[in-house]
């Protein structure tokens, strides 16, 4: 809409333009022709629009440097207002059309750092989402509904006003011959016309105060027959529809009253084609006598009648007096005026990073982006929520594993357990979840190289793992990427949340019969391995992470309450537990070293350390929940 608006604008004033300094240098044929520049800039728009959406497809852009667009601040790659990037495609199928609405808001509002933090929870956000989507939506639903009756109103009275005068001209008119050519003479009308009949046909009607004067009645159908020639009458259709749809835009219905003085003067100047001066000054006394001055005049009536104001009637006056007189020089001025109008509105803005910097820094104000550079490191909270759609694996081995979500690509170690590598991808504008500018993400089959494509983008982004350098490229991926399918065929593992916020995800993998769960993001400790039972001594703080929350203990009564049930006399459990174990707890000893057990998360005195579980002799571990302050167990289920 904005690129039509600016468009149709410029299109506009180039005709005002060229009417206004070089009429009478140049055919008024050629002048009224003119509007089709300008109707078409209307209509191309919605025809594309049209078939845009019915074959889903994209329209191809013709990029200029010199096109009006290049005014207009757009999003690019590197713009700081980008939006929340995507995963992959496809994957929020089946979640369900409501759910993806709500949290679509939630995500974007993540995204730009105005909600979705620790101090607002997941119901408290996604509600605030729901408003926010169906606020948004309710606004463009009005505004359709107020475009929709301004236009069908509009259409309305065109068609009843036609519909009217037709009826008034079929009751009051009489069919003539007029040296074999057929007219109607009406009572009802002061000045000839031309006007639709049934279905396609074009009559012509006289008034019956002319009928007795020859030379009127020849001048009358003459140049109602040019009208008719020239197909006026559908042109006026066309005028009539576009006002009708483009009513918000006031310079649709200037153009619609210049456009139809235009036809008037055009039909003038091929009536008098040919004919020597004194038929072109009887004419003009014929034109004086013919056509009715002032008068109430109809925007909406397709009828060429011949109803004008005291300035048109001048100028066509000063025009006959005139003669031919024509310059091509001037009209081929004018051509290439026009064609270099037709540059600056048809094409589209050039991509920030194939402009000169010159031509960049004078658009948005910023210097030409570097073909290479280190990427900058993601930035996050962990109370933040992960967004709308949950982050996803696209690589993984037995040494690695590469993920990514709305917030950052992540390089993980499953030796040490940590994230070693991170790209800020909203730096990049490639932290799209969703929508026309998500973010497709791919990795070689080696696991080196990320491809980080924005949809529409006619470049990416290619990092190297090993270097850590970020480029900006041509969009061209290798004939051979990583196979996700392949990996988890063989070895299920995946990314799970067990809350609402970044600190609450985890990556499982099976390992035997046991689903393992590592925190991806809390490390209160750094990298910490497993600890048995008789490691756990001499506690300085113990904590974990559940539901957008840090829980931590560090009071020395409550350490030695875990010390002397978790290490003291502890059983080991054969064959196995069937308690749930969701939330892996860090324990600091006062020495500075750490370790991490897995307390199972309901009423079982269990917990599970690298493959072994232990029941530390309690009937129920409600009070070592309680240690924390705990007491609804849901909070940690």
């Amino acid at each position: 809409m904005v690129k039509m608006i600016l468009s149709s604008s410029v299109i506009f004033l180039a005709i005002v333009a060229i009417r206004t300094f070089f009429r009478g240098k140049v055919g008024n044929l050629f002048l009224y022709s003119l509007w089709l520049l300008f109707a078409s800039s209307l209509v191309v728009p919605l025809l594309l629009a049209v078939l845009q959406d019915v074959t889903r497809g994209e329209r191809g852009k013709v990029e200029s440097p010199i096109s009006i667009m290049n005014l207009v601040k757009t999003p690019s790659i590197n713009d700081d207002t980008a939006s929340i990037s995507v995963l992959q495609k496809g994957e929020v199928a089946g979640k369900g059309e409501q759910w993806q609405k709500r949290v679509e808001e939630i995500e974007k509002k993540v995204g730009e750092g105005a909600s979705a933090n620790g101090e607002m929870d997941k119901e408290q956000s996604e509600s605030n989402g729901l408003l926010g989507w169906f606020g948004l939506h309710l606004l463009k639903l009005i505004l359709f509904f107020i475009w929709a009756v301004g236009t069908i109103t509009i259409l309305s009275c065109q068609y009843l006003l036609e519909r009217s005068f037709r009826k008034r001209l079929a009751k009051h008119r009489e069919e003539i011959n007029y040296q074999g050519q057929k007219a109607y003479m009406a009572c009802e009308i002061k000045t000839p016309l031309l006007f639709r009949g049934k279905g396609l046909t074009t009559d012509i009607y006289l008034p019956e105060t002319i009928m007795g004067n020859e030379t009127l009645v020849s001048h009358a159908i003459l140049h109602e027959t040019v009208h008719r020639r020239h197909g006026d009458i559908w042109w006026g259709y066309l005028r009539n529809f576009l006002v009708a749809v483009y009513w918000f835009y006031p310079l649709v219905w200037v153009a619609a009253i210049l456009s139809k003085r235009d036809c008037e003067y055009a039909c003038d100047s091929s009536v008098m084609k040919g004919m020597s001066r004194k038929e072109c000054i009887a004419y003009g006394n014929s034109l004086l006598s013919l056509i009715q001055v002032g008068g109430d005049r109809d925007l909406f009536r397709t009828a060429t009648a011949m109803k004008i104001g005291k300035s048109e009637m001048e100028v066509r006056i000063r025009m006959i007096k005139r003669g031919k007189k024509r310059s091509i020089l001037t009209t081929v001025f004018i051509l290439l005026l026009l064609c270099f109008t037709g540059v600056v509105t048809f094409t589209d803005a050039m991509e920030r990073d194939k402009m000169p910097a010159k031509e960049q820094e004078m658009i948005s104000g910023r210097q030409e982006q570097k073909e290479s550079s280190s990427a900058k490191e993601a930035e996050y909270k962990l109370t933040d929520i992960w967004g709308a759609d949950e982050p996803y694996i696209y690589y993984e081995d037995n040494a690695k594993m590469i993920f990514a979500g709305y917030f950052g690509l992540f390089v993980y170690s499953k030796e040490t357990e940590e994230i070693v590598q991170s790209i800020d991808l909203k730096e990049i504008g490639c932290n799209m979840t969703q929508g026309d500018h998500y973010c497709e993400i791919n990795v070689s089959e080696d696991g080196k190289t990320v491809y980080l494509h924005v949809k529409r983008d006619e470049k990416m982004y290619q990092y190297s793992v090993d270097t850590g350098e970020l480029q900006y490229l041509d969009y061209k991926l290798p004939d051979k990427l990583y196979n996700r399918k392949k990996w988890e065929k063989e070895n299920p593992s995946g990314i799970k949340p067990t809350g609402s916020t970044i600190g609450d995800l985890v990556y499982w993998y099976e390992d035997g019969m046991m689903i393992k769960y590592q925190p991806l993001f809390y490390k209160p400790y750094g990298s910490c391995g497993f600890y048995k039972p008789e490691d756990i001594r001499n506690l300085k703080e113990v904590s974990f992470y559940a539901n957008g929350k840090e829980w931590v203990i560090s009071e020395e009564k409550k350490l030695k309450w875990i010390e002397k049930r978790f290490s003291n006399l502890a059983e080991e459990i054969q064959g196995g537990s069937a308690c749930p174990f969701y939330h892996i707890m860090y324990l600091k000893r006062k020495d500075g070293s750490c370790g991490k057990i897995f307390p199972a998360t309901d009423s079982c005195s269990v917990y599970l350390s690298e493959g072994t579980f232990y029941d530390y002799k309690e009937k129920t571990n409600k009070e070592f929940w309680e240690l924390f302050g705990i007491k609804d167990m849901d909070i940690i289920k």
